[in-house]
C-alpha cells in the first residue's frame, strides 16, 4: 500500500500544489493525479480541522482496533509520536496510551509508536501521557520532558510546486 496526500483542490484540478508522499517527500500535482486515477487505487477521505491542520478523530470501541481505526490513527499521527522520530505511522505499532483494559480501544487512546519507542514506554524507560488535542508529553528516564503533536496535514500546502526549480541563492560575499 502507498499513501499519497492530495488536497481536494488538486484532485479537482483547480490547484497544482505539490502533494505529499508520507515518508518519501513531495510529488508534482500532475503525478499525484496520475497515481490516484490508476486502476485499483482506493481513495480515503481525511477530514481536517482547517484552523489547526489536524485530522479529526472518529471514536470507536472494542478490544482490538478495527482496520478503519488503525488506518485513521495512522492518518491522524502521520509518524511515530516519540520526540524527533520520523518513522511513518504505517510502520508503527498502535499503543494504548492508557493501557487496556483501564483505557478503551478508541482512536483517542491509540497513538502510533514504532516498536523501539513503544518498548521504551512499555518497559517504563520512558513515559508518555496525553495532554489534550492528541498531544503527548514524554518523560525520559533522566526526567527530561518533550511534547509531541499529531501531523499537521496543512503544513506544506504552501510548498513550492515540486516541478518548480528553487531560486538560486546568491553567493556569500
Amino acid at each position: 500500500m502507498v499513501w499519497i496526500v492530495v488536497p481536494f483542490d488538486v484532485v479537482t484540478g483547480s490547484s497544482d500544489a505539490a502533494c505529499e508522499l508520507p515518508g518519501h517527500g513531495w510529488v508534482a500535482a500532475a503525478h499525484a493525479r496520475e497515481i490516484i486515477t490508476r486502476p485499483g487505487s482506493v481513495w480515503r477521505t481525511l477530514p481536517v480541522d482547517v484552523s489547526s491542520g489536524r485530522a479529526l478523530s472518529r471514536p470507536g470501541l472494542g478490544y482490538r482496533p478495527t482496520a478503519a481505526m488503525v488506518e485513521h490513527v495512522q492518518a491522524l499521527d502521520g509518524v511515530c509520536r516519540a520526540p524527533g522520530c520520523e518513522v511513518p505511522a504505517l510502520r508503527c505499532d498502535l499503543d494504548h496510551e492508557v493501557p487496556w483494559p483501564a483505557g478503551p480501544t478508541t482512536v483517542d487512546n491509540l497513538h502510533a509508536k514504532h516498536r523501539f519507542h513503544h518498548n521504551l514506554k512499555t518497559d517504563g524507560v520512558w513515559t508518555s501521557r496525553p495532554t489534550g488535542g492528541r498531544g503527548l508529553e514524554w518523560t525520559t528516564l533522566t526526567g527530561r520532558t518533550y511534547a509531541t503533536w499529531p501531523k499537521d496535514w496543512q503544513a506544506g500546502v504552501d510548498q513550492p510546486r515540486a516541478d518548480e526549480a528553487a531560486p538560486d541563492d546568491p553567493p556569500p560575499f
